[in-house]
């Protein structure tokens, strides 16, 4: 383990250490965001030796730049992302609604982070009578959230002016790309009503997945971490629960902080992560990043021998795919997806539709999507292409 210290203000968010143990970049020179971007730096990441708290903390975070206010639009520019946002949502929107407090006695509510409104959708077609309010800082996105009819604000939360409590304030996987983790938390806290209830969702960093790979994902958190957060800040109730396996939510977590005595729910305990545990996070994670150079060259000798490489999916695995696998993706003709719609163009290669494909020998196909849906698309596309799939590298 290479240990490193950080200098200036890169001292861990959770335990305030600055000893930090090195992680491996997937790429050398390169990483890739979140929407689609690559970007001329490695992921630059490293996990906190005292509580095992990740961090990018080798380089700029993006949201000192302009990459959040005029170049995340391409998040949701890709193809069936209306399909596949509206399940995920509905997913989260299922997830979170039973932490709600009980008998819906919240009736303002802020989303933070809310992209095109996609959340604030799904909360007035089941909950009618709120008032919903969203915060959004990218310009693209918050003016279809308007025209969509939601009320939002074109800014972040630590610049927002905004004077208002709600009852409900919530966010749904911005903590992991925010600048300042506790101060992200505390100016939900200042605008949340003494009885208010804010619940936040992110990726779970005790299971190594995804979330790891994205150089706009500043931080990975463990459960405990979302406990002394809730704790410093103040609350009382604080509750952290886990996800379930749901293709529609890779592995995550949710917190629950609120003031209000009558709130209940199941808790985890607030403790230091033992130093055995802090290795073992380590070793997990740094396996996981070290499987994409692995994953390149079994890749690359796979499709040796086949004149025509389709890669199947354009969506976050084609992404990460498209950056940490370069033999392979060099080789790609081009990504086909069930139905086109009107996005003709993914990480540099054309989209065609599944049933345009020449039926050959000739054919191979690599599923770019996520590990746990490669058994299913294999016993489905088998009979168009010889079918590579990839999914004893990684569980999510």
């Amino acid at each position: 383990m290479k240990r490193i210290k950080s200098s200036g203000n890169n001292k861990c968010d959770i335990c305030e250490s600055n000893n930090w143990l090195k992680l491996p970049d997937p790429a050398p020179s390169h990483s890739v965001t979140t929407s689609g971007k690559i970007i001329d730096q490695p992921l630059g990441k490293s996990l906190c030796s005292k509580c095992g708290f990740v961090q990018r903390n080798l380089f700029l975070f993006l949201g000192h730049t302009d990459y959040y206010h005029e170049e995340y639009a391409s998040y949701y520019e890709r193809p069936g992302t209306e399909e596949y946002h509206r399940k995920r949502y509905q997913a989260l929107l299922g997830w979170m609604s039973r932490y709600l407090p009980e008998n819906h006695e919240f009736k303002t509510v802020l989303d933070v982070g809310c992209g095109q409104g996609w959340m604030m959708d799904e909360m007035l077609s089941r909950y009618h009578d709120i008032e919903i309010s969203g915060i959004e800082p990218n310009k693209h996105n918050s003016d279809i959230a308007k025209r969509k009819g939601h009320s939002i604000t074109e800014t972040t939360i630590e610049q927002s002016a905004d004077n208002k409590t709600y009852d409900l304030i919530y966010s749904n996987n911005v903590l992991q790309h925010v600048n300042d983790v506790k101060g992200f938390l505390y100016n939900m806290k200042i605008r949340l009503n003494e009885q208010g209830v804010i619940i936040v969702t992110c990726p779970d960093g005790s299971r190594p997945s995804i979330d790891l790979l994205w150089s706009d994902h500043n931080h990975s958190l463990l459960p405990e971490h979302l406990v002394r957060l809730g704790r410093k800040l103040g609350f009382e109730k604080v509750y952290v629960t886990q996800s379930d396996n749901n293709p529609s939510i890779p592995p995550a977590q949710l917190l629950v902080m609120s003031n209000n005595p009558v709130y209940s729910g199941s808790s985890l305990e607030e403790a230091r992560v033992p130093v055995r545990e802090i290795n073992h996070d380590y070793k997990s994670k740094s396996e996981y990043l070290e499987s994409f150079r692995k994953l390149n060259k079994y890749l690359a000798k796979r499709i040796s021998g086949y004149s025509n490489v389709y890669n199947f999916g354009a969506s976050y695995w084609t992404s990460v795919i498209a950056a940490y696998c370069p033999d392979y993706w060099k080789r790609v003709e081009a990504c086909v997806i069930d139905t086109q719609d009107s996005v003709n163009e993914f990480m540099g290669k054309k989209i065609i539709e599944l049933k345009s494909l020449r039926k050959t020998d000739q054919n191979v196909m690599v599923l770019g999507t996520a590990p746990n849906s490669h058994t299913a698309l294999e016993n489905r596309l088998n009979e168009y292409s010889k079918i590579i799939k990839w999914d004893s590298f990684f569980n999510y």
